[in-house]
């Protein structure tokens, strides 16, 4: 299905496909759920890993895993899963871009990357050899830190970069292009042991040349992925019901979750080939009120099936388009 709905056009339009995985909590409620347990956070739920297309907010695959899961484990597994679920006329003319949260950071997902040909952006977290890397990196006057992009440039942040050594065994050992974003602190702001003259300071490691593009780009790219990734994980828990582990086997709720995976990207693919532009990031629950939990007759006139709309609906034109624009897609992509 999401061959068929990329090739009818919901598909992502550049020459890149960025994959985010993430995991996220379930909640559970009553004894006997199988894998349900305490969490790092002290609730008693579920830890599936979600793996979303940054570009269009496609659910690419859904593993459901143990409470007691940690966040980076059998990353590297998800997100050859991940990879295999794009489309292999996509996969054949797009370059495949990997982006992961500090749970990333494992020699184990840059492998994968690696074997995969894609490029990687993880976020470095706040250990020790990360922090006498940017340590360094900030305290070493020759350092030149340029304007960052987007969002940040308003906040007067900058960003550098270094090239550190990491890996702890010689087998592991590499050398990874490390962006440095450093980020004024202002009064109210929640301090930090790791604050340096009054800058706070956010890394990211990669395998991306210098020469394919410059750090402040790849910095702004990684940062998407608290865009539509996010949205479409918020999504999925709040208006496709994966917030809900509804039954006692572990796999009857995995089942669940792809049922709501498939229905979060049905929804995705209407919004995109069919309704208007006003529509394409609205919520799961104005969709329903919309267009599919509408109040309508089918008459039999003349031998013919017909709908009738009320008057008073709000959306009837829209409505009518979108009956039209579907019925004109092709039956076979």
């Amino acid at each position: 299905m999401l061959a068929r709905a990329w090739a009818m056009g919901a598909g992502p339009t550049g020459g890149v496909v960025t994959i985010d995985p993430d995991a996220t909590l379930v909640d559970t409620y009553g004894p006997g759920k199988e894998g349900s347990t305490f969490t790092y956070r002290g609730e008693v739920g579920l830890s599936p890993l979600i793996g979303v297309c940054g570009e269009t907010g496609d659910v690419l695959a859904v593993r459901a895993r143990g409470g007691n899961a940690h966040p980076g484990r059998a990353n590297a597994g998800f997100i050859r899963e991940c990879a295999a679920a794009i489309p292999s006329a996509v996969r054949e003319r797009v370059n495949l871009w990997i982006r992961v949260d500090s749970a990333g950071y494992q020699h184990d997902v840059f492998n994968a990357a690696e074997a995969l040909g894609a490029v990687f952006t993880v976020t470095a977290p706040q250990r020790s050899n990360v922090r006498a890397a940017i340590g360094a990196l900030a305290t070493n006057p020759t350092t030149v830190w340029i304007p960052a992009l987007a969002a940040e440039a308003e906040r007067g942040s900058e960003i550098a970069e270094t090239t550190p050594e990491i890996g702890s065994t010689k087998k592991d050992r590499r050398l990874l292009r490390m962006i440095v974003r450093r980020q004024r602190t202002s009064a109210g702001d929640q301090l930090s042991l790791d604050d340096l003259d009054g800058w706070r300071f956010h890394a990211i490691v990669t395998n991306l040349p210098a020469l394919f593009a410059p750090a402040e780009e790849v910095e702004a790219h990684h940062r998407l992925r608290g865009g539509i990734p996010e949205d479409a994980i918020r999504q999925l828990k709040e208006d496709f019901g994966l917030i809900h582990a509804p039954v006692q086997n572990f796999f009857g709720n995995w089942l669940w979750w792809q049922g709501c995976a498939l229905a979060h990207n049905t929804a995705r693919w209407i919004r995109h080939l069919a309704l208007p532009p006003e529509f394409q990031r609205c919520r799961g629950k104005r969709l329903r009120l919309a267009f599919f939990n509408v109040a309508a007759r089918v008459v039999d006139h003349s031998r013919q099936l017909c709908l009738r709309l009320p008057r008073s609906h709000a959306w009837a034109d829209a409505f009518i388009e979108a009956l039209t624009r579907i019925r004109r897609l092709p039956a076979f992509a």
